[in-house]
């Protein structure tokens, strides 16, 4: 049975990307965002979750989600964050979640 998105509320931030196929830039633009932010990533506590023509094979699909391509970021409490229909919420990823008050004490223990 897969699990629910909710299961990682209050231990994981997640981003969850909802594209149509491995060649469009939704999939392409998040899989090199990661790759060249590793660190950033590890370091905010962030989890991404890929569903592919609304599925994946571990998580349900999130009923906000709704048959609806774009990238979500989901915050500790298991709500959203912030939406975009593209990859442009990239560009501000970081600086939302500094800007939490969860991840002002995380700040303090940095490791990149």
């Amino acid at each position: 049975m897969a699990k629910q998105i909710s299961d990682l509320n209050w231990e994981k931030r997640v981003v969850i990307i909802s594209f149509e196929n491995k060649k469009e830039k939704i999939f392409l633009s998040s899989q090199k965002f990661i790759q060249e932010n590793r660190c950033a990533v590890d370091d905010r506590n962030v989890q991404f979750i890929f569903f592919e023509k609304f599925k994946n094979t571990e998580f349900e699909m999130p009923k906000f989600v709704s048959n609806e391509f774009g990238i979500w970021l989901i915050g500790y409490d298991g709500s959203i964050k912030d939406y975009s229909k593209d990859d442009k919420i990239f560009s501000r990823l970081f600086n939302l979640i500094d800007s939490m008050p969860m991840r002002q004490n995380e700040i303090k223990k940095d490791k990149c």
